[in-house]
């Protein structure tokens, strides 16, 4: 469980060297200007960090300009309260105001211009910690950066939704300190967030998150699937796999029913079996069928040659002559 870290500011008639040296000191290097020149900049912010995410309030009483040396590695949601706030990012221009809010890759930030009386809540997520929800909802390793779309329309149902989140996340953390939510709690709303972000806001994933959804694999059997293919040449059992995968042989092999419809030994045969037809069908190879099965757990030729036959219809020496240019 993370802790929760909390900071406030409220700067009133400050000019813009002092905002420049104030937002370096507490957020990162930026330049700030007022929108109006010689005017002064009054901002108030409350300010949170729960583990890789960021939730701010903020108010830009009097508008002002800030440039971005190298937005942070981190996904960025405003929902705003009132005013506009325009984001330029490269040759595009986002632009906030009231029910539009806006989901992008700060690290691509450029510039941000706040005009008078602009609110919003913003939440910030680290890119690593929204490619690992995105990688769990895939159950697949994730290898490109998230591209969202810009902008959200907070009028419609899945706005609203959104919105609704971000409300419920910031009273859990703003609230009467007397009523303290547990930090538990609130990350697992954040991710929640995320996942509803992934799932709604259109991006490059989109069309993998609304394909055919499969239940989130336990972190056991996938231990139990890392641990069969790090040792694949090694003689194992139920058992063996069951400890290192840190489970009982019982719920091992109910993990295995549910999420892969076979038992444990029968799902190890048949990546043995796949790893060896692999092996015997490259051309490259020059080991022999028994030296092959060898390394792929199989000690006894017979019983390999009958298995390899019931799987793929041919006898592994005629698979090992295919793979290396021979005839039928």
């Amino acid at each position: 469980m993370r802790s929760v870290s909390h900071s406030v500011f409220k700067i009133t008639n400050a000019d813009a060297d002092q905002m420049t040296e104030h937002y370096a000191r507490t957020l990162s290097p930026v330049k700030v200007e007022p929108l109006l020149r010689r005017s002064l900049i009054s901002v108030e912010d409350r300010h949170y960090i729960v583990g890789r995410c960021a939730i701010w309030n903020g108010r830009c009483h009097s508008g002002m300009k800030v440039t971005l040396s190298g937005g942070p590695d981190a996904y960025a949601l405003y929902l705003p309260s009132s005013g506009i706030m325009a984001i330029e990012a490269g040759r595009k221009q986002l632009v906030s105001e009231p029910a539009v809010g806006l989901l992008g890759d700060m690290s691509c930030f450029d510039k941000l211009v706040l005009h008078a009386d602009r609110s919003h809540i913003g939440m910030a997520f680290e890119k690593s910690a929204m490619i690992k929800q995105l990688s769990e909802l895939l159950d697949a390793p994730v290898a490109d950066n998230i591209d969202f779309a810009d902008t959200i329309n907070l009028a419609t149902a899945k706005g609203s939704r959104i919105a609704a989140l971000a409300n419920l996340v910031w009273s859990c953390l703003d609230g009467d300190e007397v009523h303290e939510t547990p930090s538990a709690f609130i990350e697992r709303l954040l991710q929640a967030m995320m996942t509803m972000l992934l799932e709604t806001v259109p991006n490059n994933y989109s069309t993998r998150l609304t394909g055919p959804i499969s239940p989130a694999i336990p972190k056991r059997l996938k231990r139990a699937i890392e641990y069969m293919h790090a040792n694949i040449s090694s003689p194992m059992g139920v058992a063996d796999i069951a400890e290192a995968a840190g489970t009982s042989v019982r719920a091992l092999q109910a993990a295995f029913q549910q999420f892969k419809d076979t038992t444990p030994l029968n799902y190890l045969r048949a990546i043995r079996l796949e790893g060896a037809r692999k092996a015997l069908t490259d051309p490259a190879n020059s080991q022999s069928v028994a030296e092959v099965a060898r390394s792929w757990g199989f000690s006894h030729m017979g019983r390999f040659a009958a298995l390899y036959h019931q799987s793929f219809g041919e006898m592994p020496s005629k698979a090992a002559k295919l793979g290396r240019g021979g005839s039928k």
